[in-house]
């Protein structure tokens, strides 16, 4: 029975040894938080597109030919800075050129008539991100905030026939119904590789999401901007 026991014993104290050997090295194995400080200069190509509805507590305008818009891609560029705040958390922010979008394409069916338009939102943007990163040479990140914008401009190119094929186009670029600042929630995730201790190159998928109104209190429309698409950044570690 003695020796049963002392048998019974070693075995547990093996066992607890390789347990806490096995627990280091699964530590040592596992991505540990990025603490570096970095710059990002990057571009984005979004698929941009809205919600727009009647303003109610306007006149309740329809919607018409307007119902019909579809998403248009659309190009930003931003320079932004990263830095650790707390444990596992760094505080992301720089200024930016993001714009919003969409198009109308009509052709007639029973003459050579048709007109298209495609439209953009133009704005000054400054995000505010909490972000992570995990891993060494290549990192894992991810980042969620908000995107206050100033409003920049308004571009529309419209392009028309008529019915004996004729082709006329002009640009719009006076708008007065547009708010002069919105804000957006946006969501960044992907990778991060490290070439070497100073460059990188970023590619992340990006979602954006407008709360507020692109057009004044009492125009006809409520439109709110989204977007979703990649953005392409290199890096540079302070």
């Amino acid at each position: 029975m003695y020796r049963l026991l002392l048998c019974f014993a070693v075995l547990i104290g093996f066992s607890t040894s390789a347990q806490l050997i096995t627990n280091d090295q699964s530590n040592e194995l596992l991505p540990k938080f990025n603490e570096e400080t970095f710059v990002y200069l990057g571009v984005d190509c979004l698929n941009t597109f809205r919600e727009l509805n009647p303003n109610m507590n306007h006149l309740n305008t329809p919607l018409g030919e307007r119902a019909n818009e579809i998403p248009r891609w659309m190009v930003g560029y931003s320079l932004r800075l990263a830095v650790p705040v707390v444990k596992m958390i760094k505080i992301s922010t720089g200024l930016s050129f993001k714009q919003n979008g969409e198009s109308y394409d009509w052709l007639s069916n029973e003459t050579d008539s048709s007109f298209s338009y495609q439209t953009s939102f133009r704005y000054i943007a400054m995000p505010i991100q909490l972000s992570t990163e995990f891993g060494k040479k290549i990192g894992f990140y991810a980042a969620c905030g908000v995107v206050p914008a100033i409003f920049s401009s308004f571009l529309q190119k419209q392009q028309w026939t008529n019915a004996l094929g004729s082709e006329n186009s002009q640009e719009i670029s006076i708008q007065d119904d547009c708010n002069s600042f919105i804000i957006s929630l946006q969501a960044d995730i992907g990778l991060h590789y490290h070439i070497n201790e100073q460059f990188g190159v970023q590619l992340t998928a990006q979602y954006r999401k407008q709360l507020n109104n692109t057009y004044k209190n009492f125009e006809n429309y409520i439109h709110k901007a989204y977007a979703l698409g990649l953005n392409f950044s290199l890096s540079y570690r302070f």
